[in-house]
């Protein structure tokens, strides 16, 4: 089977860049916060990662970290290696009063005008784009080979990736490889397309080398299970143009409808605004459930059979089991 992959710019942002650029408009004697730095860069979901940046970052002389603190003026965490003391400090230098480690006068003295080009919001409408073109079709036979894609990070903060080619009639694992590179982007909920998917490209592309069949891909994140409708398995698949299933180990959106016990274990829908977008299974009442989804090329129903026939005794499907282990394997032996 041929397939065409279709070209978007996936580059990710320099987004540790971008917030040291934007960082250096807040006026001294202002304040801002991680959640309008987060606004800024185009989704108010990675205040978190700001404030881990931030802690954590190389700090300079001069530095204006600073001037950044909580929603409501709290000063919050400064530097790693520094006291919130010595922020109260520098911020009191500069005429910004404090009291009881927080900001007085915070309405007044916020600052929110940044011009920024918003990266993220970028990528969030890339996801859109990408989630436009899903094909959702049945796919009544089980195929021959299928693939599982999963991505490991060590203490050196590199990213690996593993592939796991299993053969659906025996169960067996017919053939492996592993790649390295650092991640594209920062952890962000909702974007974790971005960090993963030119690895899972770098790794579609050897694995498709060795089996030019091989026509169907199990990856370690959502499908159409997404806030956009868009996660790692449909933006990988839509790109890569090859048919692909989502499976997560939790629950990023959506409400589970009712559970039944059915012959395989227990199950439930899954729906985002009232739309079955997948399958909440678990292979005994006592087990954690895995959250399946269809990517691309493949409807919900299609893609939960699928994902329970390669399901041989262990949590996730065969593909996705031994590509988490190997690259589990790789990224503490390389991280050492």
């Amino acid at each position: 089977m041929q397939f065409t992959a279709v070209h978007f710019d996936i580059s990710p942002p320099d987004l540790e860049a971008e917030l040291l650029a934007l960082l250096t408009q807040v006026p001294p004697g202002c304040v801002t916060t991680y959640g309008d730095l987060a606004d800024a860069l185009g989704l108010r979901s990675a205040a978190r990662w700001v404030g881990e940046f931030l802690r954590e970052h190389d700090h300079p002389a001069g530095c204006p970290c600073h001037r950044v603190v909580r929603k409501g003026g709290e000063l919050g965490l400064y530097a790693i290696g520094r006291e919130t003391s010595e922020k109260a400090e520098r911020l009191k230098q500069e005429g910004v009063s404090v009291d009881d480690r927080h900001v007085e006068r915070f309405d007044e003295l916020v600052f929110r005008d940044f011009r920024s080009s918003k990266p993220l919001a970028r990528l969030i409408d890339l996801q859109q784009q990408l989630a436009k073109r899903v094909q959702l079709v049945p796919r009544p036979e089980l195929p021959r080979l299928a693939a599982g894609l999963d991505v490991s990070y060590g203490r050196d903060r590199i990213a690996t990736g593993a592939c796991a080619v299993v053969e659906s009639k025996t169960g067996q694992v017919v053939w492996t490889t592993t790649h390295r590179a650092r991640p594209g982007l920062p952890y962000i909920p909702s974007l974790l397309t971005f960090r993963e998917l030119p690895l899972l490209l770098k790794l579609c592309e050897q694995s498709r080398r060795e089996f030019p069949e091989l026509d169907l891909y199990f990856v370690d994140g959502d499908g159409i299970l997404h806030p956009r409708g868009a996660g790692v398995a449909v933006c990988f698949g839509v790109i890569a143009d090859v048919p692909t299933i989502g499976v997560a180990k939790s629950l990023l959106c959506g409400r589970l409808e009712n559970s039944a016990d059915a012959p395989g274990g227990l199950t439930s829908p899954v729906t985002v605004d009232g739309r079955v977008v997948g399958e909440a299974w678990a292979r005994t009442p006592s087990a954690r459930p895995i959250y399946i989804s269809p990517g691309q090329k493949i409807d919900v129903a299609s893609a939960t059979r699928i994902t329970r026939a390669f399901t041989l005794g262990h949590r996730l499907p065969e593909p996705l089991y031994w590509a988490d282990r190997i690259s589990r394997a790789e990224s503490r032996q390389s991280g050492r």
